[in-house]
């Protein structure tokens, strides 16, 4: 078999993101008692919190930054802050942390896969957001490392967080690893600049970037399962 360990992503990969994101969300809105109606207030956080985490990618702001701005920036252009950026941003990660809903067949493919390869999670994301969702979700006791760009300091596709990704894989030989995304920017770019395989996780079966071409493209679990079945990858 040629891949012995497979670092995956975690959101949009193996976990439901926008479903968390949108429970979290309607949650926070409540606990926080936000002053306009909430698709105004979800529009304008949608972008802020977008541009933050591209800003964070790009290695131009820390993951501190992140947490609290995209509050004081939302609220900011609704014209409702109040100077209480660091107590939305806990409610907000409190909620969050509570959302670790899984993707339809995720579960099942780790099951399927488990005993053959050695399974990491690799994450641009909060270590106290994190650490709840995945780290104590019953299926994060088949993976044996959970790497979250907080806490290493690094985001994909910087090739630091990968070095920590290995320190904690053994340091497996590159050609041994495959990582799994549904990113072009973070998952796929991050593993090609790192000189290891990639596996785009594309189930709406989006064109790829020409400047990013991922080894694989698979557009559901079950074809997944089944490149990963094949003993002579």
């Amino acid at each position: 078999m040629k891949y012995t360990t497979l670092l995956f992503d975690a959101d949009g990969t193996l976990y439901d993101f926008e479903k968390a994101e949108e429970k979290a969300l309607k949650s926070f809105y409540t606990r926080a008692k936000i002053k306009c109606p909430y698709n105004e207030f979800y529009e304008v956080y949608e972008i802020e919190n977008h541009l933050l985490w591209k800003a964070f990618e790009m290695g131009e702001v820390s993951a501190e930054t992140v947490k609290v701005k995209r509050f004081e920036n939302t609220m900011n252009k609704l014209s409702l802050y109040e100077n209480n950026a660091k107590e939305l941003s806990c409610i907000f990660i409190d909620e969050l942390s509570k959302c670790d809903f899984l993707l339809e067949g995720a579960e099942e493919l780790i099951e399927k896969i488990k005993d053959d390869y050695k399974l990491m999670v690799i994450t641009n994301g909060l270590w106290d957001i994190q650490k709840k969702r995945i780290g104590q979700s019953n299926l994060y006791n088949h993976f044996d490392g959970l790497i979250v760009s907080e806490k290493v300091g690094y985001a994909k596709p910087d090739s630091r967080i990968f070095d920590q990704a290995f320190k904690e894989a053994s340091y497996p030989e590159k050609e041994q690893v495959l990582i799994i995304g549904d990113s072009l920017t973070s998952d796929i770019k991050g593993g090609l600049l790192y000189g290891i395989d990639t596996c785009w996780y594309n189930p709406e079966g989006k064109a790829a970037d020409k400047e990013i071409t991922p080894d694989y493209d698979v557009r559901s679990f079950e074809e997944l399962e089944k490149l990963l079945s094949k003993k002579v990858l």
